[in-house]
């Protein structure tokens, strides 16, 4: 019976494990302003890793609106004791032609 309620914690600990690395998906923030954020795998340790992850799920977001990311703000965060390397970034999809993209 102890073996079966051990053996019942270590899965359910797993499973909370897995179930906190990462918080993934495009959120409009304004007007044609977008952000994602997210946190690394176990084995991720760069913040700069997790934001290259995140520009390239940006950067597809717009594609399949026909449209190219423009990034706007980011912010990434190593892994330390206890925490996962995190990023965060903020971009706009815009027409391939347009005026702003120069800026």
């Amino acid at each position: 019976m102890k073996i079966r309620i051990g053996l019942v914690m270590i899965v359910s600990l797993g499973q909370l494990g897995c179930a906190t690395t990462g918080t993934n998906g495009v959120v409009p923030i304004g007007p044609d302003l977008y952000m994602i954020g997210g946190l690394g795998k176990f084995t991720d340790f760069s913040g700069s890793t997790v934001k290259a992850r995140m520009f390239k799920e940006a950067a597809a977001y717009c594609a399949g609106q026909g449209r190219v990311m423009s990034p706007v703000n980011s912010t990434g965060q190593d892994s330390g004791f206890g925490t996962y390397a995190s990023a965060e970034v903020q971009f706009r999809c815009l027409r391939s032609n347009d005026e702003t993209r120069a800026k």
